[in-house]
Parts: C-alpha cells; sequence; structure tokens
C-alpha cells in the first residue's frame, strides 16, 4: 500500500524558516511512491484553547479529520523560547479536543507516525523533545531520528532548496527513513 502523509508546518507564516522548510520536504516527497498532503496552519485559524471550551471549531474538526486519514506526519517547527510555537501547541490541544468530544469514532493520534524537523538558530531541540512527550502522550509513535536544519535563515536559498548541499543530502536522507518508517507502520487495513 502506498503510505500516506501530511507534512505541515508548525507556524502560520509561509516565509519563516519552518514554512520553508516544510515546501522543500514536500516538494522533495513529491517525486516519491507516496500520497502527499501538506497544510498550513493559516488553512486552519483556530481560537486559543482553554481546556473548557463548549464550541468546537469546525477547523478544529476538520484538522482532527484529516490527520485520522493519514499514516504519518511530517512536522516542521522552530522554536520559541525554548519550546514550541503556541500556535502549533493550539492546534494540537484543538485536534485531541476534537477527537476526544465527537460522538463518532476518530483516533487522529493513535499509531500515527510521526517524523519530527526543526528550522531554527538555536537547532529546535528543545521543541523536538517537548513535542516527542506530546505526541507519546497522544498514542503516536514519534520517530527516533529528528532533522535538524541550525540558522535556517542563511541556510534556505531563495528558491526553496537547502543551500548548502550535506543539509540537502541530510534532508533526502531524513525523507527516506521517514517514508521506510511510514511505509512499515502504515495504519492502513
Amino acid at each position: 500500500m502506498i503510505p500516506r502523509l501530511l507534512v505541515l508546518s508548525g507556524s502560520p507564516r509561509p516565509d519563516v524558516p519552518e514554512s520553508r522548510l516544510a515546501a522543500e520536504a514536500t516538494r522533495l516527497l513529491a517525486a516519491t511512491e507516496v500520497s502527499l498532503t501538506s497544510a498550513s496552519l493559516a488553512d486552519y485559524p483556530l481560537p486559543l484553547f482553554d481546556g473548557a471550551a463548549d464550541a468546537l471549531p469546525q477547523n478544529a474538526w476538520l484538522l482532527a479529520q484529516r490527520l485520522a486519514l493519514q499514516d504519518g506526519l511530517l512536522l516542521v517547527t522552530g522554536e520559541h523560547n525554548g519550546g514550541m510555537p503556541a500556535a502549533l501547541k493550539n492546534a494540537i490541544d484543538w485536534i485531541a479536543h476534537a477527537a476526544a468530544r465527537e460522538n463518532r469514532p476518530l483516533s487522529p493520534f493513535r499509531r500515527l507516525v510521526v517524523a519530527l524537523a526543526s528550522a531554527c538558530p538555536s537547532g529546535g531541540r528543545q521543541s523536538l523533545a517537548q513535542l516527542r512527550a506530546v505526541f507519546a502522550h497522544l498514542g503516536a509513535e514519534a520517530m527516533t531520528a529528528e532533522f535538524h536544519l541550525n540558522e535556517a535563515g542563511g541556510t534556505i536559498g531563495p528558491d526553496g532548496a537547502l543551500a548548502r548541499p550535506e543539509d540537502q543530502d541530510r534532508l533526502s536522507d531524513f525523507l527516506d527513513r521517514a517514508l521506510d518508517h511510514v511505509g512499515a507502520l502504515s495504519r492502513q487495513v
């Protein structure tokens, strides 16, 4: 079976390094045998999740449904003040809340393979560690391998490609490993 993979930037802004890296990963993955979808948090604006929400935003339900249809998620994020970006954590909380609130069975995270990548000057290790813990709590399978792009602003060319050949090679290897992992642990029955 062809694995289904969603590429998602952890930022709603298209001009930030993580969104540009997600776009480059999408470009490279498009040439492989994968059912590929890409999305942006900007496509699904959500209010601040306060834990006691009575009304479920339509975008939370749409994101939860979209994720439930995937075998894997390539999540590319930055790091804000030593942690994951607030917009990304907010989206994850809304997706989990949407799945728990609906009477219909929906498991957007259970057995989902998550490949984590970062694009930020600090390397993003703290952000990815937090995400790994959150995804484990939600029942997803985060890959051990991660992709880090340091000093991202200067290493992603104006065309979206990685400026340094060694970074391009590392990204290609990481994406190959992610596809192998997603294919091996597919949620398709």
